[in-house]
C-alpha cells in the first residue's frame, strides 16, 4: 500500500514516527506543508513549493500545487496532521 503523510507542524513527533513505523511494511511519503517544512522526516519527502519559499526552506523536494494534487490521487492512503 502507498501512504502519503502530510504534516503541517514540525514539532508534533507523533505523524513521523507513525511514518516511519508504516516504512516497514508499505510505501511511505511525506508532504510538508505550511510551516512543516522545517521538520527532517528521514523518509522520502516533498515540501509544498510556495510554503518552502516563503520561510526559505530548500533542502527538500519541492513540489507545486498541480503536483501536490496528482500525489494525492496516486497514494492509496493519505493521512493529514
Amino acid at each position: 500500500m502507498k501512504i502519503l503523510h502530510i504534516i503541517r507542524n514540525p514539532n508534533d513527533a507523533t505523524p513521523l514516527e507513525i511514518a516511519k513505523a508504516q516504512s516497514r511494511e508499505h510505501e511511505v511519503a511525506v508532504l510538508l506543508m505550511h510551516d512543516g517544512v522545517y521538520a527532517s522526516p528521514g523518509l522520502t519527502s516533498y515540501a509544498a513549493l510556495d510554503d518552502a519559499m516563503a520561510r526559505g526552506v530548500t533542502n527538500h523536494v519541492l513540489v507545486g500545487y498541480d503536483r501536490i494534487v496528482e500525489m494525492i490521487f496516486e497514494f492509496d492512503k493519505v493521512v493529514s496532521w
